[in-house]
């Protein structure tokens, strides 16, 4: 399902924690992987050039060791601003998915920081996997497609991270369907019965799962992005499925709040999966 993968690939330091996530996308369908280095444009003439020659040698040797382990696979050495160059160079290469450490800046300074994950979030129409590197350690926290939980409003916006999350279920060990109860949902239909139609849209959603799949189905009473997190961390999920606000072209370059506050906080790997309807 991800056949074709863009990789954050920036090398001031070991990136080998993120390219442990390969494994498991290898068994989900990736065959074919783009890395790309982006080189910030404020250095000297002589420095760039330094850097990007070494970039640019670190880049074909990741590549030559992937190449062993069975993908094909590109480099992209660009120099500019990290968000844009690989949100354009995964449309440009039809890629379906983008893979970025999430954390770690000490390591991975500005290229991977919060805020050039949420640019990229913001940015792109590629659905983005956001691996948390734990800094010090420079190991990934929770790394694995094994414990899944997909959080929904049930909106038109989120049908395509639905969907993904039914099939990374097909191969996950168990998958958490969560709805939260907010305040305008309650004060609209009232409590009770919105408790009552969410648990009906669950069960919808459950009714397309592999028969197999372990599943659980939760109903929460909140604040979505707090409530997402807790429940992410009682079920031992290893990863956290939602989807990017955007109805339309225009509102699809937003990042909702629930989505901004789990992309910052969480402490599972995060995929964020944009809507298919707010494309050109």
């Amino acid at each position: 399902m991800f056949e074709h993968t863009v990789v954050a690939a920036h090398f001031s330091s070991a990136t080998a924690p993120l390219f442990d996530s390969l494994r498991e996308l290898q068994d989900r369908g990736t065959r074919e992987l783009t890395l790309v280095d982006v080189l910030r444009s404020h250095n000297t003439a002589d420095l760039a050039e330094e850097h990007r020659v070494e970039a640019q040698r670190r880049l074909e040797e990741e590549k030559t060791e992937l190449e062993r382990a069975g993908f094909k696979v590109n480099i992209e050495l660009r120099m500019g601003q990290p968000a844009h160059e690989l949100s354009t160079i995964a449309r440009g290469r039809g890629a379906s998915l983008i893979l970025v450490g999430s954390r770690g800046e000490h390591y991975f300074r500005e290229f991977l920081r919060g805020s050039t994950v949420l640019q990229l979030v913001r940015k792109t129409s590629t659905p983005v996997l956001l691996e948390p590197i734990e800094a010090d350690i420079r190991q990934v926290r929770a790394r694995g497609f094994s414990r899944v939980l997909l959080a929904t409003d049930f909106s038109a916006s989120v049908r395509d991270a639905e969907q993904m999350a039914v099939e990374l279920a097909d191969k996950a060990a168990e998958l958490v369907l969560l709805h939260v109860v907010e305040d305008d949902d309650a004060e609209e239909l009232g409590e009770e019965r919105a408790v009552a139609r969410a648990r009906e849209k669950l069960a919808e959603i459950a009714k397309r799962l592999p028969q197999a799949t372990k599943l659980t189905q939760r109903v929460e009473r909140g604040v979505a992005s707090r409530q997402i997190m807790r429940v992410a961390d009682e079920e031992n999920s290893s990863m956290l499925v939602i989807g990017k606000r955007g109805d339309s072209p225009v509102r699809e370059l937003m990042l909702g709040s629930t989505a901004q506050a789990v992309v910052r906080n969480a402490s599972q790997s995060v995929l964020v999966v944009p809507s298919s309807l707010g494309q050109i």
